[in-house]
């Protein structure tokens, strides 16, 4: 058995006396709560069925009134407020789940002079500085049980389905193309954030493929630096390249030119050759600007001292695959 919980509250007190002789007429088979305050009533009761003939009731007691599930901004007295809910445990009469239990409320407010505002099916959504486009698909329809007639979303939010082609979504009856609107704009989140994710998960294959290149040049020039091996070191450097080596931030030594560069490399103040550098997991790419954290033990004279593990940095600038600047601050 299904049970839905139906709240009524009554926003006028002078109401209650209508209210209380329209729910006696509909010969309810079950306890009815009433509860006062101070400037309104509040009534409750569990039945096995929706009752959406009271609905209906209220409405014909109320010439000038309408029921509306969007409040217009809050400018709009609200007379009467019902609402009905159904727990998400429940099953039908096989024992299975609801697929939709019910959540709603309606408002009782003065029927609009206006007519109803417009609005655009097509919902742009921005994936960072993408922008993606959906649809929210609305049809006639009709509750063949009831002969209500209405209006009901399709199960397509990435066309704008003019044909109607599509699979409708067995959910529910929408009162208004509005209230079909507003419920679809919650239904199209699900296809949104799937297609975010393989968003996410294409941007991700974009980025390690522009990343591949540049990464096996700088761990090449570190592998090569670590071995001595001064003919891979120079293998992807520019001819004009501008080395730098910083202490504290400051530059305490600079060469211009490859051939400087080599020079460096077979003096006895190089700092870069037979380091044994660990490269650390921190890469950071603003290309053609790559910066590498890495880790090393110094060489000690002191053979009876184990030397600290020390952290420094080495930033290159590239160019069509060739490094045209080291900045070494290890």
């Amino acid at each position: 058995m299904i049970e839905t919980q139906i709240s009524i509250t009554i926003n006028r007190k002078s109401d209650i006396a209508l209210i209380e002789q329209t729910i006696i007429e509909n010969q309810f088979q079950f306890p009815v709560y009433i509860r006062e305050y101070e400037f309104s009533y509040q009534i409750n009761f569990t039945s096995d069925y929706e009752e959406w003939e009271l609905d209906t009731a209220i409405l014909n007691s109320f010439p000038g009134y309408e029921f509306t599930t969007d409040l217009e901004k809050g400018r709009k007295e609200i007379r009467i407020q019902i609402s009905r809910y159904q727990s998400e445990l429940s099953t039908d009469g096989w024992g299975r789940r609801l697929e939709n239990p019910l959540d709603e409320t309606k408002y009782l407010v003065k029927t609009s002079a206006n007519k109803p505002e417009k609005f655009n099916p097509k919902i742009k959504v921005l994936f960072e500085d993408k922008e993606q486009y959906y649809f929210i698909n609305i049809v006639d329809g009709i509750n063949k049980a009831t002969d209500e007639k209405g209006f009901l979303l399709l199960d397509d939010f990435k066309t704008n389905n003019e044909s109607s082609n599509a699979e409708i979504l067995p959910d529910k009856l929408y009162k208004s193309p509005q209230d079909a609107f507003q419920w679809g704009f919650h239904k199209i989140a699900d296809v949104v954030e799937s297609d975010f994710s393989i968003y996410l998960e294409n941007k991700k294959k974009e980025i390690r493929a522009v990343q591949k290149i540049p990464r096996k040049i700088i761990r090449d020039f570190i592998n090569a630096c670590n071995n001595s091996d001064e003919s891979n070191i120079l293998k992807n450097l520019d001819e004009n390249l501008i080395f730098e080596k910083r202490k504290d931030w400051k530059t305490i030594f600079e060469t211009q030119g490859i051939s400087n560069f080599k020079e460096y490399l077979s003096s006895s103040e190089q700092e870069l050759s037979g380091k044994d550098f660990k490269i650390r997991s921190s890469w950071s790419f603003k290309l053609p600007y790559v910066t590498i954290g890495v880790k090393y033990f110094p060489v000690s004279t002191d053979t009876e001292k184990q030397p600290f593990q020390k952290y420094g940095q080495i930033s290159f600038t590239l160019k069509d695959n060739m490094i045209t600047s080291i900045i070494d601050e290890s």
